[in-house]
């Protein structure tokens, strides 16, 4: 069985531990970063089933993150779900037409709505 792997990018340690956590019990595996810039380098030399992108953080916005992921021919594909504090379809930016992440996922994190939402996307992690 081929393990799926994700990319949680996050710049709060708390929310990286838990999330990698929970999302290996459910069997993925999990590499973690708390940079847009690292993910893009990270996605750029490997290869991932899903990243999870926090939408505020200091250095790089995930938003900035995922229109650099959306221009770079080699990446562009990558299936990305929003982790955020705010709902991005409430801000009226239409980011999630805009830039094409599969979903959101609003923190703080409800387990149960959270696997759902990644199996659905995913299937099991194996």
């Amino acid at each position: 069985m081929v393990v799926k792997k994700i990319l949680l990018v996050d710049d709060e340690l708390d929310i990286r531990e838990s999330v990698k956590m929970l999302l290996e019990t459910m069997n993925y595996e999990v590499e973690i970063t708390d940079d847009g810039n690292n993910a893009i380098t990270m996605l750029k030399n490997g290869t991932f089933d899903l990243v999870l992108l926090d939408i505020l953080m200091p250095k790089i916005s995930g938003i900035k993150t995922l229109e650099k992921i959306r221009a770079d021919s080699k990446i562009k594909n990558q299936k990305v779900v929003f982790l955020t504090v705010v709902s991005p379809t409430k801000n009226g930016e239409g980011i999630i037409e805009k830039l094409g992440p599969l979903d959101y996922i609003e923190k703080p994190i409800d387990n149960n709505s959270f696997k759902e939402k990644i199996e659905k996307i995913l299937g099991s992690g194996e």
